[in-house]
């Protein structure tokens, strides 16, 4: 009998860890390969870093223990029972196998020449912490608590339920995962990363703690235990946080919508402006890419971008469709849509910086500009960026009175206009840009 479950034992485990590396495989292609198709050979990768870790640990684990014993005139169990030398010996296992699996990582984003180096780390270590936490152990195949064969049977259980582990891994953390990766969802990557690291550095320490003292029916069980719990319970956490992002990003994609929405329609107000407002936020995120702002500052120069002509809503549409030129009573009406979108801008106490766009779009760099005749850097930065975006735009778009401009014109306007009307940085990336665009795609 005991033969029988030494078997199913072996043949289980390799079960197991054929299973974790098809999950593997299916992971890193879910998050990688849609862009990265060429780059399926990071399974093969991983498949191959696996037992060399494990190896080197193995080598390190009786290295260490051997030079302490050198220096040790105790036989060898008397060095085990010595608690602090196997704190030592399995501190330095731990720190070493830490090293390890983060050569491993650096090696595996180097050879795979990855762009998404964070989700390749969690997920590389995540897998990691789950392989040595539900195979850590082995209960033999005897008796165990005075109980005949209960030892195989626990392995066997424990094989099973690190094939249920991973599966769940998969099922509830990848899939998830893989969806707000692909959708360049913005994502602290330190509270991906960190967690799963500590806990390996942390798991590497108790589990060579615990293999030293393997003997101890108890220490031995209550270690596997714990494993499975508390993996189970990492999992748990990056389910629970994951599913909260997806629900963050649910309603922010909303809220871009309702924007958008709102934006089309204060643009229908005029049929030659159909569109302007979308424009303009696009124009003014690729401004702000290209003068180095963080995603967030990006995000919300879009937004503002989207809204900076909602005032209008408070203009009359005769005076926005009027295909004449204006008479100064009715531009000084026109002049009034920065503060009209303002005043409704601030009413959305969770995002007071909506209204920037919307009461300072039209200031000049000189100070000649209004509402409030601000100048210089006065003017918010992200206004100076979109007032520069919707110029762009007003040139480069169809008007009741004219087709939109020649591409050499409006580089020549806003090369022009710098320091005056617009912020000499801003307009500096947005002449990099309309030289970049060599076929003109950026008009209506």
């Amino acid at each position: 009998m005991q033969e029988v479950f030494r078997l199913s034992d072996i043949v289980l485990a390799s079960c197991v860890d054929i299973f974790l590396f098809v999950i593997m495989f299916l992971s890193l292609k879910k998050c990688f390969i849609k862009e990265e198709r060429r780059k399926i050979g990071s399974f093969f990768l991983t498949l191959v870093l696996f037992p060399v870790q494990w190896f080197f640990v193995s080598m390190l684990c009786s290295l260490t223990f051997v030079g302490l014993f050198f220096y040790q005139e105790e036989n060898q169990e008397a060095l085990l029972q010595n608690r602090l030398y196997l704190l030592i010996g399995t501190g330095v296992c731990s720190i070493l196998f830490f090293l390890i699996l983060f050569v491993c990582v650096l090696i595996g984003i180097k050879w795979l020449r990855l762009k998404k180096v964070a989700p390749f780390i969690f997920l590389y270590t995540m897998f990691l912490t789950i392989y040595i936490s539900t195979t850590f152990y082995s209960f033999g195949y005897g008796t165990l608590y005075s109980i005949p064969h209960l030892g195989g049977i626990l392995s066997l259980l424990g094989k099973i339920l690190s094939a249920v582990i991973i599966w769940c891994f998969y099922r509830l953390i990848v899939l998830k995962f893989s969806e707000l990766i692909t959708d360049n969802s913005n994502i602290n990557w330190k509270l991906f990363i960190i967690p799963p690291l500590l806990f390996s550095i942390f798991y590497s320490f108790f589990g060579f703690l615990i293999i030293t003292d393997s003997m101890n029916e108890d220490i031995l069980v209550f270690g596997s235990i714990f494993s499975f719990i508390a993996v189970a319970l990492l999992i748990w956490a990056f389910y629970v946080i994951l599913k909260n992002m997806a629900a963050a990003n649910e309603i922010k994609t909303l809220s871009v919508e309702v924007m958008e929405a709102l934006a089309h329609t204060i643009d229908a107000k005029d049929e030659y402006t159909k569109g302007h407002s979308v424009r303009v936020a696009k124009y003014s995120r690729m401004l702000a890419e290209k003068l180095g702002l963080n995603e967030g500052d990006c995000e919300s120069v879009y937004y503002m971008a989207l809204l900076h002509d909602i005032g209008k809503i408070g203009v009359p549409n005769e005076i926005i469709n009027s295909k004449s030129k204006m008479t100064d009573e009715e531009y000084a009406i026109m002049k009034t849509h920065p503060g009209i979108g303002s005043d409704i801008l601030e009413e959305i106490k969770s995002r007071p910086d909506l209204m920037i766009g919307a009461r300072w779009h039209h200031e000049r760099y000189d100070g000649k500009g209004y509402p409030d005749q601000k100048a210089g850097e006065d003017i918010p930065y992200f206004a100076r960026i979109i007032s520069v975006a919707d110029s762009y735009d007003a040139m480069t778009s169809n008007r009741s009175y004219r087709k939109f401009l020649p591409q050499d014109v409006v580089r020549g306007e806003i090369e022009k206009n710098s320091g005056t009307q617009f912020d000499p940085n801003v307009a500096k990336c947005m002449l990099s840009i309309i030289d970049e665009d060599v076929n003109y795609e950026y008009h209506e």
